[in-house]
């Protein structure tokens, strides 16, 4: 061992090193919830069981549940940035022995959670400069002075301020204590180092190229290419097919008179993040809202076949009065009441926070501009 790694693990507090191993673990155990969320049917052998998330916000809520893996990400980071090279070591080779395990692979992993895979690690390796930047530059929409911000920051406060005192009963616990005084068990003894790391680099070489440039751990200010309506319909299929529970086929409505009254409603594939109203109302089209005519007729029998329901033999109909009409009308489809996303980013992030336990950082607030 070289005499600069001694001197800096001699350096390196007991409380560093356990508060860095809990780091990785708290930022593992959101990535499965992350996934068990986003990717209900893709399944993996689940390695973190200490329950230490016990928010039922994000239960079916993908947007939230990446919000809020992003926004531990951001304290990982943080926690991460002064540490000494050889506890970094430790923690990537935790990383891939967690890969190992769970049985994640380069051909079964949905091509957005690799890309989360893939800025875990340059966060580890000392390369975190994007999440800071996406964070910088993410998309306001939750107004600082409302009363729903206001709620969330004394929810945090409370609880940073019990927590706090777990934290300081750990440090006092290992006073005196170097990095050398104490072992940390892994809590991935399924998991193989080499083989995780093999299967990152497989996994690396797929998206490491579009990293920089196409992905983003959080929605930015301006940035078209991000919004749902820009992907393309081989995307949205492979989603439907990959998490079928997360989307419906329902009607909303695509015109309005002068008066503002509804008259023409079309079948849309909706996923369950899209706020839409009872009647059917798309209150914003920057949403993961897809009308049945941008599909050719094979597309839509795959995604129908994804869905389980039948090929709807007319996507549009008119209104007369209030009841609508149509020439061809598909029995099959049944409205549904939508499950609306809200507002997510900033009390997301400050419930992830109260979630994480985490004392001393709170995440950047964001105002709507006027």
């Amino acid at each position: 061992m070289k005499r600069q790694q001694i001197q800096q693990q001699e350096q390196t507090t007991a409380f560093q090193k356990q508060t860095t191993h809990n780091m990785l673990l708290m930022t593992l155990e959101w990535l499965e919830k992350y996934i068990e969320v986003a990717y209900p049917n893709y399944e993996i052998r689940k390695q973190i069981h200490d329950g230490n998330i016990k928010r039922t916000d994000i239960d079916g809520n993908p947007a939230m549940a990446e919000d809020s893996l992003a926004t531990q990400l951001v304290l990982f980071r943080s926690t991460l940035r002064t540490k000494p090279p050889f506890l970094r070591e430790e923690i990537k080779e935790e990383y891939y022995k967690w890969i190992s395990a769970t049985g994640i692979n380069a051909n079964n992993c949905p091509e957005r959670l690799k890309h989360f895979l893939f800025g875990i690690h340059e966060i580890v390796e000392g390369r975190g400069e994007k999440i800071l930047e996406d964070l910088k530059n993410e998309q306001a929409n939750i107004n600082s002075t409302s009363l729903e911000f206001m709620e969330g920051m004394q929810k945090l406060f409370t609880y940073s301020h019990s927590e706090s005192k777990k934290v300081e009963k750990v440090e006092k616990s290992l006073e005196g204590k170097t990095y050398k005084d104490i072992e940390i068990e892994s809590k991935f003894g399924g998991g193989n180092i080499e083989s995780g790391g093999q299967t990152f680099q497989q996994i690396a070489g797929t998206v490491s190229s579009s990293y920089e440039a196409g992905f983003h751990f959080f929605p930015q200010q301006g940035q078209q290419s991000n919004s749902p309506q820009q992907r393309t319909n081989s995307e949205i299929i492979q989603d439907v097919r990959q998490n079928p529970r997360n989307w419906r086929r329902d009607e909303v409505i695509t015109e309005y008179d002068n008066f503002g009254n509804a008259v023409k409603s079309e079948l849309a594939f909706i996923h369950n993040s899209a706020e839409v109203g009872f009647n059917g109302a798309v209150y914003n089209w920057q949403q993961p809202i897809y009308l049945l005519q941008r599909f050719n007729q094979a597309e839509l029998a795959e995604i129908c076949q994804a869905l389980g329901i039948s090929q709807s033999s007319s996507s549009t109909q008119y209104y007369q009065g209030n009841q609508l009409v149509s020439e061809e009308v598909d029995n099959s489809v049944t409205p549904n009441s939508s499950s609306g996303l809200g507002t997510v980013a900033i009390i997301g992030g400050i419930l992830a926070l109260a979630s994480l336990g985490i004392y001393g950082i709170v995440k950047k607030t964001k105002k709507i501009k006027k």
